[in-house]
Parts: C-alpha cells; sequence; structure tokens
C-alpha cells in the first residue's frame, strides 16, 4: 500500500541506501550497429560529469548471444552478490541457478556459499528457455545521477497496469551513443518483490565504469512472473501519518508509522520511501529500518528515514510496504 505527498525544496548531492539492490553487468563484447529508427541529436561536443537532460529512449537492439560455459562450475558467494548478478556473469538464468541449488528465497544468500552453476546446455535442454515479461510492464520515472567517483546511477520505477501481481521483476537499461552503438549495459531487480496491479515499484542500478557521455537509452522489463496460489507475501500494510522536510541543504526526511491491517502477524517488513521532483523523475529512494522484526496484527510501529537528494526540487513522495507471512 502506498501513501502521496507533495512537498518542495532545493538540495545537491545523492546518496542512495544500501538496501538498493545493484547488479553489475559485464558489458557485451559484441557491438550493434546503427539503429535507423533512432534519430538522436548527439551530445555537445565538450563532455560533462553529468548530462544537462536526459537522453531520448533508444530503439531496441538485439541481445548478444551468450557464451556457452562447457562445464559446470562451483561458485562462492562474495560481497555485493545478488543471484541476479551472479546469474548474469555466468549467462544463466536466475530459474535455472535456483533450481540447482534448491534455494527459495533468493534475498537469503550468505556471503561464502558455494552454488552450483549449471551449465547453459543443460539450462536449455533440462530447463524452459527464459520468457518475455508475460504481462506489461512500464519502465517510467527514470533518472541519471553521476557522482563524485565517476560511477552513474540510474534510478526509475515499474509501473504494473494490469490486474495481476507480478514478481522476479528486473528491469535492464542500456546506453548507447548518437548512432545507435551499445556502450554500457545493466540490469537490477525492484526494490520491492512483488509489484501489485496499478502500482509503481522503484529500481536502481549503478553503472561502475559509464561512458564520459551517452546519446540515448533503453530501459525495459525483461521478466516478470505472475504471482498465483498461496505465497508467503502479505500486502495489508498500511503507511500513514507521513510527514516529509527538507533538512539542510541535501536531506530530505520522512517520518510516519506503519499499521498491520490485516489479521495475520508479518515479518521481514521492507518499506522503502521515493522522492519525486515535479517531472515525476525519481530523485532518491531508500529502504527504511523498522525497530521490529515481527509486526503483529493490528499492531503500529514508526519509522524515519533520511534521503540524500541530488541536485533538484523535491515535488511529492511515496511509501511502500510489504513483507512475508512467518514461516
Amino acid at each position: 500500500m502506498k501513501q502521496l505527498y507533495r512537498f518542495s525544496m532545493w538540495a545537491g548531492l545523492i546518496w542512495l541506501a544500501t538496501g538498493c539492490s545493484q547488479v553489475t553487468t559485464p558489458t557485451p563484447n559484441a557491438q550493434p550497429g546503427p539503429t535507423p529508427a533512432a534519430v538522436v541529436e548527439p551530445l555537445g561536443p565538450t563532455a560533462t560529469p553529468r548530462p544537462t537532460s536526459t537522453p531520448r529512449p533508444a530503439t531496441p537492439i538485439p541481445t548478444p548471444t551468450p557464451t556457452v560455459t562447457p562445464t559446470p562450475v562451483i561458485y562462492v558467494i562474495q560481497p555485493g552478490d545478488t543471484l541476479l548478478k551472479i546469474a548474469i556473469q555466468f549467462n544463466v538464468s536466475t530459474e535455472a541457478v535456483q533450481e540447482a541449488n534448491g534455494i527459495l528465497d533468493p534475498r537469503f544468500l550468505q556471503i561464502g556459499q558455494a552454488l552450483i552453476i549449471p551449465t547453459a546446455n543443460e539450462t536449455a535442454e533440462e530447463q524452459p528457455s527464459p520468457t518475455p515479461t508475460p504481462l506489461p510492464l512500464n519502465v517510467e520515472a527514470i533518472n541519471f545521477e553521476p557522482t563524485k567517483q565517476g560511477t552513474l546511477w540510474c534510478l526509475g520505477a515499474v509501473r504494473n497496469p494490469g490486474s495481476v501481481p507480478l514478481t522476479e521483476v528486473v528491469v535492464e537499461v542500456a546506453l548507447f551513443d548518437a548512432n545507435g552503438v551499445l556502450l554500457a549495459r545493466e540490469a537490477a531487480y525492484t526494490q520491492l518483490d512483488v509489484v501489485q496491479p496499478g502500482e509503481s515499484v522503484p529500481f536502481a542500478m549503478l553503472f561502475e565504469t559509464p561512458p564520459q557521455t551517452f546519446a540515448q537509452y533503453q530501459a525495459v522489463a525483461v521478466s516478470g512472473v505472475p504471482l498465483l496460489g498461496d505465497t508467503r507475501y502479505y500486502f495489508d500494510l498500511e503507511p500513514f501519518d507521513l510527514h516529509g522536510s527538507p533538512e539542510g541543504l541535501a536531506t530530505y526526511r520522512i517520518t510516519g508509522q506503519l499499521r498491520n491491517t490485516g489479521a495475520a502477524d508479518v515479518e521481514s517488513i521492507r518499506l522503502v520511501a521515493v522522492a519525486y521532483n515535479e517531472e515525476s523523475h525519481v530523485l532518491a529512494q531508500r529502504q527504511a529500518e523498522l525497530a521490529v522484526n515481527l509486526l503483529r496484527a493490528g499492531a503500529v510501529t514508526p519509522f524515519e528515514l533520511d534521503l540524500i537528494i541530488p541536485a533538484g526540487t523535491v515535488d511529492h513522495f511515496e511509501v511502500l510496504a510489504q513483507g512475508l507471512l512467518p514461516e
């Protein structure tokens, strides 16, 4: 559930929460040729550390054929790894890695845990090929924010215009030059596991070695699975009594309370706040740390979080929450 409020402020500097899901995708070796359909004015001759305007969306290009791994390997999870990042690294699907290792919830991977990586041949023969998003998903509110370290954040949101909740939603963003040549590509999960009908859920991805400049981009949801049947996901959570205000030059503080409006207890709660500018582009997002691990039916818990806002004005924000039923 979510609430929407309007506020405004001037701010500088971005800082994003460590709760953001981040995925690093190696830049494909194959460079696609020019895309005639994309008519884009190139950026100015002098590269600047921050684009003066958001590049236009690009015409989709074919995804390069992955390299087949000849034999299965054992991979030990490192700090910062996610299931999606590992799957992309070895050119296999997340479903194949989960199946090979009996992973029920990819959020609870442990550093040092050994994973069996199936070969691409095994994946093709024993498991169904990944299919396109079964229901429509709209990627919106895109905002690119460079950092002082030379990296580039891409912030945005995924809206579900359909009537069925979707999970395992992955967004891919590709950067191109004025001729449609691929410069960089990254992918990330949404900040919440489930995108409810009519709801927008934020995402954030980091380009660790972005191009110095780019003229256009492509942002698409490359996967999404209907959430059907019995599930542990719990949505009877109501953020209320929300307040937002600037704190200094670069901080926007959001406070409120979260109520469990359902008849069951809930754990593993994810509460995410997202700030937007007047153009409804995402300025910042962060996951709150709650004071409780288990919220009883009918109970209320307060929350407070600070968003570090880049140059821009906060026009409105929203707060979303979902959790899991106890096992």
